[in-house]
């Protein structure tokens, strides 16, 4: 006779069937007898059969006839079978579930910033970084272009103006004035300065004459005191250090050693308080945002940048 299954009612016995249930009776189908199922479980026999009593009673149906030759199974086992395999699956998912997931701070983590902050703010505090966090490693892109976060192209970007396309998150870090810097043998000569002819300068090279600083050079200081012009942020900040002349900067890069802030008269004060402000901002794609080597170069990065727009004032 073909065993019927009753059908159970919304919230009834079915809905309390634990995995512990459909473990025992995948047991008794895959071993064929309550003997071998025990041995597979780890159990004894009368375990076994307690469990296939309560889940036949539960479930309203004979799961298997017990027989001198061993557990035959029933209409109904066969029914069911796939579904417990199913439930036997979601548990074995459920336990590896987050085997891959990261719960330490390791691995790689990418990095796309200017050159100028890659070699004078970060460089130098990488050491701190990677004692706090001894399994990470970093790869930085040093470049005024573009990575694309949404392709992976870096995991975090630091960049002048807040990202507008794909699913960022992005938070602004700095946003600060601008000085004149120079040595500081060079500031002690010069004194309060008050005609921009009294100085050499140093600035950008063809192709970034757009920038705020480069304009702001073409405008006030005379052709013929710019003595060096050139596309590498480092290259120019070492010229000022050494002596060569003055630079407009970012107030934040007063931090620097061996730059030292020159006092402007009045007028020169306002014509650099007419330039835009500059900004840092962070971002970084939102899916991985807290994925936590990700998540800790992003709070320092946010410490260190902080922090240096906090010396600019």
């Amino acid at each position: 006779m073909v065993a019927r299954v009753k059908t159970p009612r919304s919230g009834g016995p079915a809905a309390a069937l634990r995995w512990d249930d459909a473990k025992v009776f995948l047991a008794i189908w895959r071993a064929g007898s309550l003997k071998r199922a025990a041995q597979a479980l780890g159990v004894n026999i009368s375990t076994v059969s307690r469990r296939l009593d309560g889940l036949e009673a539960e479930l309203g149906a004979r799961l298997f006839d017990r027989t001198p030759d061993g557990a035959l199974a029933t209409a109904a086992a066969e029914r069911l079978a796939p579904f417990a395999e199913g439930m036997e699956q979601a548990a074995d998912g459920f336990a590896r579930g987050l085997e891959d997931f990261e719960v330490e701070v390791a691995g790689v983590v990418r990095l796309t910033a200017p050159p100028g902050l890659v070699d004078h703010f970060l460089a130098a505090a990488l050491p701190e970084l990677f004692e706090r966090y001894p399994q990470l490693r970093l790869e930085i892109a040093a470049s005024v272009g573009y990575l694309d976060l949404a392709r992976r192209e870096a995991d975090i970007a630091l960049r002048g103006q807040r990202p507008t396309a794909g699913d960022v998150v992005a938070r602004r870090l700095v946003a600060s004035g601008w000085i004149v810097a120079g040595s500081p043998a060079l500031v002690a000569e010069l004194g309060r300065l008050r005609s921009t002819k009294a100085a050499r300068w140093v600035t950008w090279g063809a192709g970034l004459g757009h920038l705020p600083d480069s304009r702001w050079v073409a405008e006030n200081v005379p052709e013929d005191r710019v003595v060096l012009r050139s596309n590498g942020m480092t290259g120019l900040i070492e010229a000022v250090r050494a002596g060569l002349g003055l630079m407009v900067l970012p107030a934040p890069y007063r931090r620097l050693t061996g730059l030292e802030v020159v006092r402007c008269a009045p007028a020169l004060r306002r014509t650099l308080a007419e330039l835009p402000t500059t900004e840092l901002w962070i971002a970084g794609h939102r899916a991985h945002r807290e994925i936590p080597r990700i998540a800790a170069v992003w709070d320092w990065l946010s410490e260190v940048f902080v922090d240096a727009d906090a010396d600019a004032d």
